[in-house]
């Protein structure tokens, strides 16, 4: 799966940078501020940037665009803990539940492009917890969750508890967009991961089974085939949901090309 990282603000923090002041914006002290602050910003000293805006917003904190530019110039300046507490301040100015989700959005958007896994998941959950039906957040957490599973990697052990929460999440986004291909192929992805786990764990009980032979210990080995039973039934289900799901590919792919 592509990164796709969401860092809207900071792009918008470097536009603004410099621009003037308009009629209606911070006077006094946070105006004076604010234009030095967007001088370091043009000049890429993000530390003093970063002071300037601190400095603008103690003389006026309803300033929605300076708490960006200020989370913006904390993460160039290398410091992450401020540059979150910056960008956790947007959400005394947004209106709704879904707005305020998509700050934890972007700042789990940040993390990702920074290789920090768990603070990511940690943001995406904020997310979700606001708006249940973030479905960029939803396919990210179903991203994290099959790569901790193995999916993303042929050689990896298939970890059960990971790859089943992925297709949980995989399965949300299904339900909000019914015709994006991707959520299927990554869904499929999980599903053939699963069934690797299953045929492992079969395997692993057909030889207790020969091993309970051996022993003359007949519990034992009436135990070990069922579960080696209940492993390969279990194939046989996902063996079917991997064929849905590469009909429903197909069909998408299909439609796409009408």
């Amino acid at each position: 799966m592509k990164i796709r990282t969401k860092i809207l603000w900071f792009v918008g923090a470097l536009a603004l940078a410099g621009a003037p002041a308009c009629d209606d914006g911070p006077k006094g002290p946070a105006q004076e501020h604010l234009k030095k602050g967007d001088e370091f910003l043009a000049a890429s000293d993000f530390a003093k940037a970063a002071e300037e805006y601190g400095k603008s917003l103690e003389a006026d904190p309803k300033q929605e665009k300076v708490w960006e530019k200020k989370a913006f110039s904390h993460k160039e300046a290398g410091d992450m803990a401020a540059a979150e507490a910056a960008i956790l301040k947007t959400l005394d100015f947004k209106p709704d539940a879904a707005k305020k989700a998509e700050v934890y959005s972007n700042l789990a958007g940040i993390y990702m492009s920074k290789n920090e896994m768990d603070k990511a998941e940690k943001n995406f959950l904020e997310a979700i917890k606001l708006n249940a039906n973030d479905a960029g957040s939803l396919k990210w957490m179903g991203e994290l969750a099959a790569r901790k599973g193995g999916a993303r990697d042929m050689k990896a052990p298939p970890v059960e508890e990971h790859l089943k929460k992925a297709a949980e999440y995989y399965d949300k986004v299904i339900a909000l967009e019914p015709a994006d291909s991707g959520t299927y192929v990554n869904k499929r992805i999980v599903v053939g991961k699963l069934a690797e786990y299953e045929r492992l764990q079969k395997e692993a009980a057909a030889k207790e089974a020969e091993e309970a032979v051996t022993a003359k210990d007949k519990a034992k080995e009436d135990a070990a085939k069922a579960s080696a039973d209940k492993h390969q039934a279990q194939m046989d289900e996902y063996k079917k949901q991997l064929d849905e799901l590469g009909k429903k590919i197909g069909e998408l792919m299909k439609a796409a090309k009408k």
